[in-house]
């Protein structure tokens, strides 16, 4: 069985959580604000359009893969993105044009999130 896990910037002070997805408070709209449940304590608020579902996969640290994560692959001196992949069902590893699958990252590091410049640039 695998494990079902999202991450997401906390509002509250952009901090990353990991937890179990509540989804919107009110209207459905990508805009409004979601809720996770934090595995380390009580739901909290989180920007959406920071919501990353866990892979099931770990990077050679043993760190877990998200969707948005960046992964940094040593055998090609690449960088790859983490992305859902809507037609195959699937996630997968992109970097420019290459798609491959993200079962591959086990031998990658992850060195960021698609959602990391952002929060930089808006503090």
């Amino acid at each position: 069985m695998r494990e079902i896990l999202f991450k997401a910037r906390r509002l509250s002070d952009g901090e990353w959580v990991e937890g179990y997805y509540i989804g919107p408070i009110g209207v459905l709209d990508v805009h409004e604000i979601c809720d996770i449940h934090d595995i380390t304590g009580p739901r909290v608020e989180v920007d959406p359009s920071t919501v990353c579902q866990y892979t099931g996969l770990t990077d050679k640290n043993g760190k877990k893969i998200f969707e948005g994560d960046n992964v940094y692959d040593p055998h090609e001196n690449s960088i790859y993105t983490v992305e859902w992949n809507e037609n195959n069902a699937i996630f997968q590893m992109a970097h420019d044009w290459r798609r491959r699958s993200v079962e591959t990252a086990y031998y990658c590091e992850i060195i960021g999130n698609i959602h990391d410049g952002e929060q930089e640039q808006s503090d």
